[in-house]
């Protein structure tokens, strides 16, 4: 694995019908996981989708920030901002602006 790492923030709405990134809020990215905000199910939610969308192991996540609260910053390692960017863009249909 590279140096490369970046950091996300995120604005995350647990609950939902279907996890998936939705676009902009504000600087932030909104992401809708399906699992309840309890026990840690909605971050681990998170982090899986994360993964699935920049390509990279879910060790390579972590909630830095806001672990119990829908504002989060995680860190992610492999993959710079310009990349995680693009990528979140793609999964977001990109110019998914809410």
């Amino acid at each position: 694995m590279s140096g490369l790492q970046t950091r996300l923030s995120l604005r995350v709405a647990p609950g939902a019908r279907k996890s998936a990134v939705v676009g902009r809020y504000g600087e932030r990215w909104k992401i809708k996981v399906a699992a309840p905000a309890e026990s840690g199910r909605a971050n681990e939610a998170l982090i899986e989708l994360l993964g699935r969308t920049l390509g990279v192991a879910r060790s390579q996540l972590r909630v830095v920030s806001g672990a119990s609260a829908r504002d989060k910053i995680v860190e992610v390692k492999g993959i710079d901002t310009e990349e995680s960017e693009r990528l979140l863009g793609v999964s977001a249909g990109e110019g998914g602006v809410e």
